[in-house]
């Protein structure tokens, strides 16, 4: 079998991407915070004090999130906005998400928080909802209620606003990347198996699986070709947002993921700024690791020089 080697991606963004994301983050910046908390027994952990926090989104739709505080730290604290996965559901705060040292924002941007979480169908995805467009394409609205969702973080009393962290795996640490270069508030950046990375790589080879291929359905459906698609993707692709990063970096690769393969993670490491850091799994697929929320302690205790 013939081995065919991979070109990397380098940044290559459309020529008003910049003026682009930073209307997007203004309107993100601009926009009124109405939030509140409410606090169910039965959410709590043994270590944690959990609320359901509701706020209004960018579309001024509801959102919701787990907002988790450590019973045996000092307040005010750093904490972590962990971004989701593609789907329409919230990480709960569990095991991977309740840091001993930070407070953790765990949110959904598709509505309210749900328990059990909803399983992913092909039915529910949005990969190509609004795809005609940048300015219509769904990601815009994500990107924007992340931003949202930090400033709401960051509004906590809590909370010690120097201190902030954006975290995900897959979309989240794609949408992780994105907050490191448009929201002044994110002090450290944490993407495990960053999606949202090297579209051409992506679209390029032979798609069996859901959910990405959701957009072989959405060309064979309408006609629109590939180029088309990633004329809209490349305002979204998480390597052309690098060079914007203004916050240190921590990426993971895992070696045996089917879906984010190492071309696209590297890619995207090497079009980081300094500090940065590239972990790899060696013996795991596309999803948590135990290691993943040691590590990112340890990379905000690093570039915060404390966790209380």
């Amino acid at each position: 079998m013939e081995t065919v080697a991979v070109p990397l991606k380098t940044p290559q963004p459309p020529a008003d991407f910049e003026a682009f994301w930073q209307a997007a983050a203004q309107e993100a910046q601009s926009a009124p915070l109405h939030f509140e908390r409410v606090h169910q027994a039965g959410d709590d952990l043994p270590t944690h004090t959990v609320y359901r926090l509701r706020w209004v989104g960018i579309d001024r739709r509801g959102r919701e999130g787990w907002y988790a505080v450590p019973r045996s730290i000092s307040l005010p604290a750093p904490a972590v906005l962990y971004l989701p996965g593609y789907g329409v559901s919230t990480v709960p705060i569990n095991e991977n998400t309740a840091f001993e040292g930070l407070i953790t924002l765990s949110i959904n941007l598709h509505g309210y928080a749900v328990e059990p979480n909803v399983p992913y169908s092909p039915e529910l995805g949005y990969f190509t909802r609004g795809i005609e467009s940048p300015q219509t394409y769904i990601y815009r609205r994500l990107v924007q209620d992340s931003l949202l969702a930090m400033r709401i973080l960051a509004a906590q009393a809590e909370v010690d606003s120097r201190f902030l962290v954006a975290a995900g795996l897959s979309q989240g640490g794609g949408l992780a990347v994105m907050l490191g270069a448009w929201r002044p508030l994110t002090r450290c950046v944490v993407a495990e198996l960053p999606a949202l990375t090297y579209w051409e790589y992506l679209l390029g080879r032979t798609v069996w699986r859901y959910p990405i291929k959701e957009f072989q359905d959405y060309m064979e459906a309408t006609g629109v070709s590939r180029d088309a698609l990633l004329h809209t993707l490349q305002y979204y692709d998480a390597v052309n947002h690098a060079p914007y990063v203004r916050a240190p970096v921590q990426l993971s690769l895992a070696l045996k993921d089917p879906g984010i393969r190492a071309p696209v993670v590297v890619s995207l490491y090497d079009a980081l700024p300094q500090p940065k850091r590239l972990l790899i799994y060696e013996d795991h697929g596309h999803d948590w690791h135990p290691e993943m929320r040691l590590r990112l302690e340890q990379w905000a205790r690093l570039h915060f020089g404390r966790l209380r």
